[in-house]
């Protein structure tokens, strides 16, 4: 069976930050910057909204926590940029356009109502290995500071060791090693071993 993965996303409190335009801008630009990483078509909606397919399945949640991680760092003083995200895994639909990963997603983030990051399948095994740790990964991605986030992202795309990625955000080595320690960075780093895996899994199947 071949598998696809869909992210639809919304941004949080896009209608309070003190500007909206630099919030919509700053969102393109951060799927921008990930369209060739990822192999993105990306699309966006309703304003805020914005849906995005990966062209190997297997990096769908080293690509949400890029995207959130990449608009948390770009956050503006005393604001928060972030957004919520619904992970759609399913079948491939061979000439339509929109298949069963497209409506997961779709469908799952409009009642994700409290969730930031989630996982909508019908593959029983990914959602047994995925579906909870997911949770658990979003409760530490929300709590990420600014600097947190800029480690990580840093760190997630291949910026380099821990003193190139100091050199590039302005920050000393020290403190980068103390923020992504903070931000769980080795946790979250086993949770993308182990989801890319699981992902292989179901293409597999």
């Amino acid at each position: 069976m071949t598998t696809q993965a869909v992210l639809t996303g919304d941004l949080t409190h896009s209608q309070i930050v003190s500007d909206t335009q630099a919030y919509l801008s700053g969102l393109k630009s951060v799927l921008a910057a990930l369209k060739k990483t990822y192999g993105l078509t990306i699309d966006t909606y309703r304003g805020d909204g914005f849906q995005v397919v990966l062209k190997h399945t297997h990096q769908a949640f080293e690509c949400a926590l890029a995207i959130r991680a990449g608009l948390i760092a770009a956050s503006p003083a005393g604001e928060r940029w972030d957004a919520r995200i619904a992970v759609g895994v399913g079948a491939a639909t061979v000439g339509r356009t929109y298949g069963e990963a497209f409506v997961l997603s779709g469908q799952g983030l409009d009642g994700m109502k409290k969730l930031s990051l989630a996982l909508f399948s019908h593959d029983a095994s990914l959602l047994r290995g995925a579906e909870l740790v997911t949770e658990f990964v979003a409760a530490i991605v929300d709590k990420w500071t600014v600097v947190e986030a800029q480690a990580y992202h840093a760190h997630l795309l291949g910026v380099g060791d821990q003193q190139s990625i100091a050199e590039n955000l302005g920050k000393s080595r020290v403190a980068i090693n103390k923020a992504l320690q903070r931000g769980q960075a080795r946790l979250l780093d086993r949770y993308l071993t182990c989801t890319r895996q699981w992902l292989l899994e179901v293409a597999d199947a």
